[in-house]
């Protein structure tokens, strides 16, 4: 069972990374098109996403859990033929709104799935193994899309989409049995759901524009402060809400909060650095897509590496102990390339030695932060917790690609590394951040209400 809902969660993480890698072929394929606005190419996936995941979540328990397993599976599929298909970048923004709406049913239905298969004991293990499969997966996509892009261009990053999509549906219709709860919550506030798009979107595009319109524009600050006071107003209309869109009972467990803090703050680092490798490769040190794609490989090779051990430590001494070398792995990865990199390619000086110390990081974070969720969650709960968390990730991703458009500006023709040393920076001081709070990340609340974040 735990191999087939894995398959089917596997082809959303690949996607994503497989995206980031194909986006010079996009640019080269939209020459009219501003870098600016073609990341929304990525981002409006990540916000569409953050939106539905508990609307998501609640229709996984009404309808089943596998039935949805497979819905959102195979509209995946279906919407990544789409976006290969694209005539224009219009109708690749539609795609990717179908994609993003059908990952958001795998996710819920996924973790689900996978909590109601395993005892407690086991719980933290099983979804830290589940992360690090993830983690694999967005790791070995550049790898397997550099040589795609670099073959049959952007499209062919949507139409490996298909024959993983179709493995997940198979496996999951003979091994996954279907389950539902006899008592399935109300949906949550819709309304809510609408204010998290208007506000990720409204910040996002502030920052995005940023480059365009400038700062002295006052549509950019305008954006960003009408954007952080919808989520305000999201986080006070939840507090009151019968059915919120973010149970906000939940961060008063201690453990819960800080994993989702350490989330939002780590997803901004990697994902904006995630981002910007590829542009650094293609665009500073002049290589071709392939050979980017094969230069991002050590994040595989330590996510594969690091995964069982970290689920084995994890199961035996909580998440904290390895948040901390995580986190401080990741520093170093940023702080190398801050002093070593420059305009003349070092693959074997600078870039491995950065790249392992990412990727052996990121390898120990993510599975970590996942896992201490669980630690002070009651089962029932479980699986609304895991959407606010997926949630949050996918706000922090969108959050992280627009960073970097707005640090990094036009990358093309850049003198020397261009601007890229802020990206580094940024991934500094999100590992350094993320490691602070490894001493609080699984510590339970003493009894109930005590402690509460």
């Amino acid at each position: 069972m735990f191999i087939a809902v894995a398959a089917c969660s596997f082809q959303n993480s690949l996607s994503l990374s497989i995206t980031n890698v194909a986006f010079p072929s996009l640019r080269n394929d939209f020459p009219a098109i501003s870098q600016s606005t073609l990341s929304w190419v990525l981002n409006l996936y990540t916000i569409v996403a953050a939106a539905t995941l508990i609307i998501s979540g609640v229709l996984v328990e009404r309808l089943g859990r596998k039935r949805m397993l497979l819905a959102g599976t195979a509209g995946f599929a279906l919407a990544s033929v789409l976006c290969a298909a694209a005539p224009n970048v219009s109708v690749l923004l539609v795609g990717r709104i179908v994609q993003a709406t059908s990952s958001a049913l795998v996710t819920p239905a996924s973790v689900a799935l996978i909590v109601r298969e395993f005892p407690d004991s086991h719980r933290p293990t099983a979804v830290a193994s589940w992360a690090a499969i993830g983690s694999v997966a967005a790791s070995i996509g550049p790898t397997v899309g550099g040589v795609l892009v670099d073959w049959g261009g952007w499209r062919w990053a949507f139409l490996i989409n298909l024959p993983g999509g179709i493995l997940g549906l198979i496996l999951a219709a003979i091994f996954v049995r279907e389950s539902k709860d006899p008592e399935p919550r109300p949906l949550p506030d819709l309304l809510g759901a609408l204010l998290i798009v208007l506000s990720v979107s409204l910040v996002v595009g502030g920052l995005v524009q940023s480059r365009n319109w400038g700062w002295n524009d006052t549509r950019v600050p305008l954006s960003i402060t009408i954007g952080i006071s919808l989520a305000v107003a999201l986080v006070i209309r939840s507090m009151r809400h019968t059915s919120p869109i973010l149970d906000t009972e939940l961060f008063a467990h201690r453990s819960f909060a800080l994993a989702n803090v350490g989330t939002f703050i780590f997803g901004i680092g990697f994902f904006a650095v995630f981002f910007g490798y590829v542009l650094f490769l293609t665009d500073i040190w002049h290589y071709s897509t392939r050979s980017a794609g094969f230069l991002m490989t050590p994040l595989a090779i330590c996510g594969a590496v690091l995964a069982p051990i970290s689920g084995r430590v994890v199961r035996s001494h909580g998440p904290g102990l390895l948040l901390f070398p995580g986190g401080l792995l990741v520093a170093a990865g940023g702080l190398w390339l801050i002093v070593g990199a420059d305009s003349t390619p070092d693959v074997g000086g600078v870039w491995l030695p950065a790249l392992v110390l990412v990727g052996s990081g990121a390898g120990l974070v993510w599975p970590c932060l996942f896992a201490g969720l669980v630690i002070d969650i009651p089962r029932e709960r479980y699986a609304v917790a895991t959407g606010i968390n997926q949630t949050i990730q996918r706000t922090s991703t969108a959050l992280g690609v627009a960073l970097a458009v707005t640090l990094l500006g036009t990358t093309r023709g850049a003198i020397g590394i261009g601007n890229f040393r802020r990206l580094f920076i940024l991934s500094t001081v999100c590992g350094l951040a993320t490691a602070a709070l490894a001493p609080f990340v699984g510590m339970r609340n003493r009894s109930p209400g005590e402690d509460g974040f």
